[in-house]
């Protein structure tokens, strides 16, 4: 269940463009992992080391482009930062 102040927080993100250039951002270093690396991808915690977003911003954002068809889930793999089996993201190829 989503809690008041994380609607209203949204909401407020979503007018000022936050979301945007947030969603923009995170997509660019999704877009540079190359597809032909045995460990491709790039997990939640990597791109929040990589953009200094918080987990929670970098979670939203990837969720949207994946509802959006813009990266889709890889084979797991474990994450370089938190050394645990996660499922990253990449680009969707057309």
């Amino acid at each position: 269940m989503t809690r008041t102040t994380s609607r209203i927080a949204y909401k407020e993100i979503n007018e000022d463009g936050t979301v945007i250039s947030q969603s923009d951002y995170i997509k660019s270093f999704v877009y540079d992992i190359p597809h032909h690396d045995k460990d491709f991808g790039i997990t939640l915690r990597e791109l929040t080391r990589v953009t200094g977003f918080d987990i929670n911003a970098v979670s939203g954002r990837v969720n949207e482009l994946k509802k959006n068809g813009h990266v889709e889930e890889c084979s797991k793999r474990k994450c370089r930062i938190t050394g645990r089996l996660v499922t990253p993201v990449t680009y969707v190829t057309e």
